[in-house]
């Protein structure tokens, strides 16, 4: 769903592809279960067979947009010969991804806060997820002196970081240089690592 520039042709991703932009167009709130099947072209009948409601159908959402972005950033991560280099290609491949699917990354990191407990554990996952892959490729090349607590926590606050930028320039609309801007977070996130690891 996260490449899907045109109408799909099975229902379910029919719907997903509505609910992305009339989720990030109209809002959540604003948008009826009506809404998203006029747009999707299917029946209510349709959309009570994949979902119980509309909460669900963006839960399920985030889920697969989430899922389909972390194996982005993880195949970038994974092609990277130089192990210097993976913090960087991931955070670049996540920042090109958020840079060039707006609508996905708006309804990740804006649309979804805050509507159920259910859509922030989802949200709260994916993070974890994402700081975990930082911190597996950053502590290989830095020495873990500090406790892997600490380090999981640096790598979440990284996370929130990598989100901020991306988050601003999408609510500014300016482009950013990504691989400028993905060498200045990297370089954050091994200061980070490095002052941690040597306190």
């Amino acid at each position: 769903m996260l490449f899907t520039q045109v109408m799909p042709t099975e229902a379910r991703d029919k719907l997903f592809f509505s609910a992305i932009n009339l989720f990030t167009e109209k809002g959540y709130m604003e948008t009826s279960v009506l809404d998203l099947v006029e747009q999707a072209r299917v029946s209510k009948s349709t959309f009570y067979q994949h979902f119980e409601t509309k909460e669900d159908l963006l839960i399920h959402l985030c889920q697969t947009l989430q899922e389909e972005l972390i194996e982005e950033v993880e195949d970038a991560v994974n092609h990277e010969t130089k192990v210097t280099y993976k913090a960087f290609a991931g955070i670049r491949r996540y920042i090109e991804i958020c840079m060039t699917q707006k609508k996905a990354a708006r309804l990740l990191l804006v649309v979804s806060c805050g509507v159920s407990h259910e859509t922030e554990r989802i949200r709260r996952q994916a993070i974890q997820r994402f700081a975990g892959r930082i911190y597996e490729t950053v502590h290989t090349i830095i020495p873990q002196k500090q406790s892997l607590e600490q380090l999981r926590l640096v790598s979440r606050a990284m996370v929130g970081a990598i989100n901020e930028v991306v988050l601003q320039s999408i609510i500014d609309q300016e482009e950013l240089n990504q691989d400028d801007v993905a060498h200045l977070l990297n370089g954050i996130i091994i200061g980070a690592f490095s002052l941690i690891s040597s306190a």
